[in-house]
């Protein structure tokens, strides 16, 4: 019956050693779950700025065309000019 008993004292120790593991375990868990969401959202307020730079990108390159292709009617209209003073 001795033997039992600190059978019994033995598994009890182990099973609240288990309880406590678990419990620690747990924490562990949720303090990963919430840096994960914390990464989470900055990786989606991340990706928004990055579109909206990206946009601004386009944006900036639409109107460098657009520039250039004024410059070259510009610089066409200049020679149309010269060569109109040339043989005239």
């Amino acid at each position: 019956l001795i033997d039992q008993d600190q059978n019994l004292d033995q598994l009890s120790d182990a099973i609240r050693r288990q309880r406590e593991l678990g419990l620690i375990i747990g924490d562990e868990l949720d303090t990963h779950a919430q840096l994960i969401d914390e990464t989470t959202d900055m990786v989606d307020r991340t990706d928004a700025r990055m579109q909206k730079a990206r946009r601004k990108l386009d944006y900036v390159g639409r109107k460098v065309k657009e520039n250039k292709s004024i410059c070259i009617v510009i610089v066409l209209i200049f020679v149309f000019f010269v060569l109109l003073a040339l043989f005239r």
